[in-house]
């Protein structure tokens, strides 16, 4: 068949072309990104800590099995996390959309007519000049079988340059779904870790309603016996109903903290998780790594970072539409009068074409191009520099908080013991006469208090562990139990 010719040329030219994946993500396109920060530190400032390497599976350092399951069940149903994985898939396609526009489009087109024409009682001149009685009939059969192809040769990458940022735009959207899975990890570990303390705040209200209750009925039987005055049985009974007042506040409290967790799980907000009463144990904190390794762990930054690198390619991209462009057309197939002959050798005919399109007037259009992206650009680079900057603000910030709350947390822990002493002495001095009762129960309202502070600190300085893991890049789960990549066809054998 004499289509073989045309296949060839086309498939030599395509190896000429370059249509293979170049690399793409060397210096040259982060580079601008990088220089838009300032000078980095070789450690952080907030507090000297180890260099080592960022430690993943923070959640299992908890060990706590019911926040590895709440995370687990947030990263199967979380309507965000699914979004962002839509997104992914849609960037895939985006770029499989693109990298079509370096090979030939090829479609096949079969035409076939047939018609008859037959014209009966006519007459038709004879001899002598008599007419005689005659009909017309007439057959026509066509058929045409074609395979048409265009090819726009990528001369100078402008093809190429439109590929490449749209693979640059699908690594930031896979980046983003990474930040994704572990801004979600890191909420429920919040949410979680507040019920907790929301649960521990109802149990020291209940706790503070039952000592008041048992003194109320004590103050009474002293008051009626004569022992006491009924000026301290009004003072218990103002403290009782603020106590109250206090417990209907903490379980209020403690409904709101379950729903916000059921929420992110991806659960009905019914207030019904059973959350208990004590918080795990504090893991060790992590090794903080350097400054510079943040750039390359943080799932946000590798995002933005891509997509300064996208936007480079769309610069070039557009500065090249200025160039000529050359396409190829080929066409190869067969004509004949019959079906049975279409394969005949004699009926086959080809045609193979070229053309040359320089713009010379585009009313201003191909400027513009350049002016918006150059223009995404440098959005893109300073959106780069101010999520890199926000992110070292999150790193100091969250290793000088673990710090104050170690500190606090010393202090407070001191301060519980102290006031429970007190109130043992003070309680004692009250059964003996020698201290009044509105004394006994303000220690006693110092006591609760501190109790209350405590575990609040020790709930923040939990999240502070997280907050630094999700501030450093660390993975809320080990290495080896990271989700396989989004799997997307690679299309190659699709129209």
């Amino acid at each position: 068949m004499r289509i073989v010719p045309l296949t060839a040329m086309l498939l030599g030219l395509m190896l000429v072309s370059g249509c293979s994946h170049p690399d793409r993500v060397g210096d040259g396109p982060v580079a601008p990104a990088r220089a838009a920060l300032p000078p980095l530190p070789e450690r952080w400032q907030a507090v000297a800590v180890a260099a080592g390497p960022v430690a993943d599976g923070w959640v299992a350092a908890f060990g706590d099995p019911r926040l590895a399951a709440l995370v687990a069940e947030a990263q199967e149903n979380n309507s965000d996390l699914q979004a962002a994985a839509a997104q992914v898939q849609r960037a895939a396609a985006l770029a499989r959309q693109a990298r079509s526009g370096l090979r030939p489009a090829v479609q096949a087109v079969g035409l076939g007519s047939r018609s008859h024409i037959e014209i009966e009682d006519i007459e038709i001149g004879g001899q002598a000049g008599l007419p005689v009685p005659s009909s017309i009939e007439y057959d026509s059969t066509s058929v045409l079988g074609l395979v048409q192809a265009s090819w726009e040769i990528d001369l100078w990458g402008r093809i190429s340059d439109g590929w490449y940022a749209a693979l640059e735009n699908e690594d930031a959207a896979r980046a983003d779904y990474l930040a994704a899975r572990q801004s979600i990890a890191a909420g429920v570990a919040r949410a979680y870790l507040v019920s907790i303390e929301a649960s521990r705040q109802v149990g020291l209200a209940e706790e503070a309603v039952d000592t008041l209750e048992h003194l109320h009925r004590l103050v009474g039987l002293q008051v009626r016996e004569g022992v006491a005055m009924d000026g301290d049985l009004a003072l218990i009974r103002a403290n009782l109903e603020q106590a109250r007042e206090a417990l209907a506040r903490a379980q209020g409290a403690r409904r709101e903290a379950i729903r916000a967790l059921e929420l992110l799980v991806g659960r009905y907000p019914a207030a019904e998780f059973a959350s208990g009463i004590d918080l795990p144990p504090m893991p060790t904190p992590p090794p903080a790594g350097l400054p510079s390794t943040l750039l390359e762990r943080r799932p946000d930054l590798v995002a933005a970072e891509r997509r300064v690198a996208a936007a480079l390619h769309a610069e070039d991209q557009a500065s090249k539409a200025r160039l000529p462009r050359l396409s190829l057309t080929g066409l190869a197939g067969a004509v004949s009068d019959a079906l049975e002959n279409i394969f005949d050798p004699t009926a086959t005919l080809f045609s193979i074409g070229g053309n040359v399109a320089a713009p010379i007037y585009q009313g201003g259009a191909l400027a513009a191009g350049e002016n918006i992206a150059d223009a995404e650009l440098r959005a893109a680079i300073a959106q780069y520099a101010g999520a890199a900057l926000a992110a070292f603000e999150e790193v100091e910030t969250a290793l000088d908080s673990g710090v104050v709350l170690r500190r606090r947390r010393d202090a407070a822990v001191i301060r519980v013991r102290e006031i429970e002493e007190a109130l043992r002495i003070e309680d004692l001095r009250y059964r003996v006469g020698e201290s009044s009762l509105l004394d006994v129960l303000q220690i006693r309202q110092q006591a609760i208090t501190a109790r209350s502070d405590l575990a609040t600190i020790e709930r923040m300085e939990r999240e502070q562990f997280v907050t630094l893991n999700l501030a450093l890049g660390g993975s809320w789960n080990a290495p080896e139990a990271d989700p396989p990549e989004i799997s997307e066809k690679d299309g190659d054998a699709n129209p």
